[in-house]
């Protein structure tokens, strides 16, 4: 072979090798490149391809609903004469009310007296005269529904109409003292009905009647109010009065003698 041929074939094996090397130098080093760039750092990430970090919790859950608030226990439909309780204990109602001049009347007795009593109150004169109202619930007296239009005959009406005489009074006197419990109710004349006791309950209402009847609103007389008192109550009685439904004069001197008396002989007030 000439010495050009051979130069010539020593040049082209030096060059594959050098080609061949190249080669495999790509290729082991193309491996540490393709895996650093399939798994770059977090830090090194582009910020606008960053995830924004979740919240704590599920940030999909939705607020837990408010419990609903539990039923009001249910009220005892059974006719009330008498106060709970032991010893000579004793509670005084007024009806009719609340009334210009002798509720006002009523209310400076029996503050004078350190006596609390129970204010059977007619719807519409809650309506009417709404500073009194407010002014016996400040005094820290109950509250007594007595009906709409105090309503003799309310046991003869139609279910629809015994309750709204009782609702529309509870409104009124809710709209007066917003929130003051009225936890009894009284029906005129004390015409009472299974249906009357029921529907009262099912206002959240106790039904309230008397065991001494003054018999005030005849305005028989003083002595003869007393006897009725003295004669009629017992332990643990409901004394019925009235400081509404007209000119009360003769009821406020009969409080005025029977609060002491009573007291002399050992009975306490209470609310029922």
């Amino acid at each position: 072979m000439p010495i050009q041929g051979l130069r010539f074939q020593v040049v082209v094996t030096m060059i594959s090798i050098l080609v061949c090397g190249a080669l495999i130098w790509n290729v082991g080093n193309a491996g540490r490149w393709s895996q650093a760039a399939a798994s770059p750092r977090a830090s090194n990430a582009p910020k606008e391809i960053q995830a924004p970090p979740l919240p704590p919790g599920n940030p999909n859950a939705q607020e837990p609903a408010t419990p609903p608030a539990a039923p009001p226990p249910p009220v005892d439909s059974t006719l009330v004469y008498k106060v709970k309780g032991e010893g000579n204990l004793v509670a005084l109602t007024l009806d009719d009310g609340p009334w210009p001049e002798w509720t006002d009347k009523a209310l400076s007795l029996l503050a004078r007296h350190d006596v609390k009593a129970t204010f059977c109150m007619v719807g519409q004169q809650a309506k009417d005269h709404p500073d009194l109202v407010r002014k016996v619930v400040a005094a820290g007296h109950g509250l007594c529904n007595h009906t709409m239009t105090h309503d003799i005959n309310l046991k003869k009406r139609s279910p629809d109409e015994m309750r709204g005489q009782m609702q529309q009074t509870l409104e009124w006197i809710h709209k007066a003292s917003p929130g003051t419990p009225v936890r009894w109710f009284r029906a005129p004349g004390g015409n009472w009905s299974d249906e009357v006791r029921q529907t009262a309950a099912s206002l959240g209402m106790g039904s309230l009647h008397w065991t001494v009847d003054t018999n005030d609103w005849q305005k028989p007389g003083l002595a003869k109010m007393l006897e009725n008192v003295h004669g009629q109550l017992g332990p643990r009685g409901v004394i019925l009065c009235h400081d509404g439904g007209g000119e009360r004069s003769q009821t406020i001197a009969m409080l005025e003698r029977i609060i002491p008396e009573l007291k002399a002989a050992g009975y306490t007030f209470v609310i029922p």
